[in-house]
């Protein structure tokens, strides 16, 4: 990392050339690549126990530390709008409230992981892409999957009745993983739901980013 920031998120630069690249906007925005786009890779936030479940044989790179202590509890258990402080104000939702923030500039839209915990599946739309978004309570992960298949617009709900959950369209009866998005039971195994670039964020950051941002389920 830089040590610089752009409404309170990290700048990386590359070693090769020093450009600065914000890691929000995902382009340069100085020095040779300036104006160069990065091509978004799908990242989850999750707990470790979950991702092991789903990924048992991960190797991690685990930092020695000589605390077992996360240095951030303090921070985010606070109110504080980072080092820098927000610049949009929208009290709409708490400053830290995480959100799953898609759509970007081509229309944001942030659904707050406190709707999506009481909702658990959304079918939406946004910036003009079919999208489910969907909530797991013991992890607190928030993902979003395109909900299109093979030219075909698909509905989901969550069947919770059973050891795992599983996300279900109502066109065919599929059933899918919610963490991987794979089809694993009914026609359309074997297929995977495409994810959609989504970050989750303080609501803070997003609105500095989005001022104009729409959001779900909150007046």
């Amino acid at each position: 990392m830089s040590g610089k920031l752009i409404n309170n998120a990290l700048v990386m630069y590359d070693r090769e050339t020093r450009s600065l690249w914000s890691q929000f906007l995902s382009f340069s925005v100085q020095g040779e690549f300036e104006g160069t786009p990065l091509e978004p890779v799908p990242l989850i936030l999750t707990t470790w126990d979950q991702w092991t479940k789903e990924h048992p044989d991960t190797v991690a790179l685990r930092k020695p530390s000589s605390s077992a202590r996360d240095q951030y509890d303090g921070y985010y258990a606070s109110n504080d709008a980072g080092v820098i402080g927000e610049k949009i104000g929208d009290d709409r939702l708490p400053r830290k409230e995480l959100v799953l923030g898609i759509g970007f500039d081509d229309g944001p839209k942030a659904f707050p992981h406190s709707e999506l915990r009481e909702t658990r599946v959304v079918n939406d739309e946004v910036a003009g892409e079919k999208v489910v978004a969907n909530f797991q309570d013991e992890s607190a992960t928030a993902l979003a999957f395109s909900r299109a298949v093979d030219g075909q617009e698909l509905t989901f709900t969550l069947d919770d009745s059973g050891e795992r959950e599983w996300l279900v369209d109502a066109e065919t009866g599929t059933r899918w993983l919610p963490f991987t998005g794979q089809a694993v039971e009914g026609p359309l195994v074997g297929k995977t739901l495409q994810r959609v670039h989504a970050v989750n964020i303080f609501w803070f950051a997003w609105t500095d980013f989005y001022p104009d941002t729409e959001l779900f389920g909150v007046s």
